[in-house]
C-alpha cells in the first residue's frame, strides 16, 4: 500500500453512517508537527481506521496507529527507535454542546460535516502517543557520585567550592 490508498479529506458523518475501514500507510514527513519532535523523519506509519456508530448510535472513529520513530534518547543525546503502538476511540461531534454530552469513554473529534482532514487526525495521535520520556533501555549514564569516584582515583583530595566561604567567616 501506499500514501494514496488513504484519502486526504472524507466525510465523515457519512463514512459512520457507511461503516468504513480505511487502511494504509503514510510517510512521517508528511507530519511537519511531529517531524520537529524526531531525529529523523524517515520510515511510515501503518494506519486503520474505523469509522461507525456505537451502541447508543453515536458516530464515531477508532484507530490504530503502529510506527517506529527515532527520537532522542534523554541519558546519552544519541538517536533511539522507539515503537509506537496508538488506539484511539473520536467521538465525532459538530458543537461543543455535543462534545459535552459526549461519553467518556470517547476524545471529542470536532469536525467540519463535510470534511475531515484524515494527515491532521493521525499526526494528532501520534503525537498524543509518543512517550514523556525516550531512552535507551541499556544506556549507562554516569551519576554524579561514580564520575566523582573516577575522578578521585588519580587525585588525593577533591577542592570544595565552598573553601572560599570558610576563609572569609575566618576573616570576620
Amino acid at each position: 500500500m501506499s500514501d494514496t490508498t488513504l484519502p486526504k479529506t472524507v466525510d465523515p458523518l457519512k463514512y459512520a453512517d457507511q461503516d468504513k475501514v480505511l487502511e494504509g500507510h503514510l510517510s512521517i514527513h508528511l507530519m511537519p508537527r511531529l517531524a520537529e519532535t524526531l531525529v529523523e523523519s524517515t520510515g511510515e506509519v501503518d494506519v486503520k481506521l474505523i469509522f461507525g456508530r456505537d451502541a447508543q448510535n453515536l458516530r464515531v472513529l477508532n484507530g490504530e496507529l503502529t510506527t517506529r520513530l527515532l527520537l532522542t534518547c534523554q541519558r546519552c543525546l544519541q538517536p533511539v527507535e522507539t515503537p509506537i503502538q496508538s488506539r484511539f476511540s473520536l467521538g465525532i461531534v459538530l458543537n461543543d454542546e455535543q462534545a459535552q454530552n459526549l461519553p467518556r469513554v470517547y476524545e471529542p473529534l470536532l469536525v467540519e460535516p463535510d470534511k475531515l482532514v484524515v494527515l491532521d487526525v493521525i499526526e494528532e495521535e501520534l503525537i498524543l502517543s509518543l512517550p514523556m520520556f525516550a531512552y535507551h533501555d541499556d544506556c549507562v549514564i554516569e551519576s554524579g557520585s561514580q564520575a566523582e569516584h573516577k575522578d578521585n582515583e588519580g587525585v588525593s583530595e577533591k577542592t570544595n567550592p565552598f573553601s572560599v566561604l570558610s576563609e572569609l567567616k575566618k576573616q570576620d
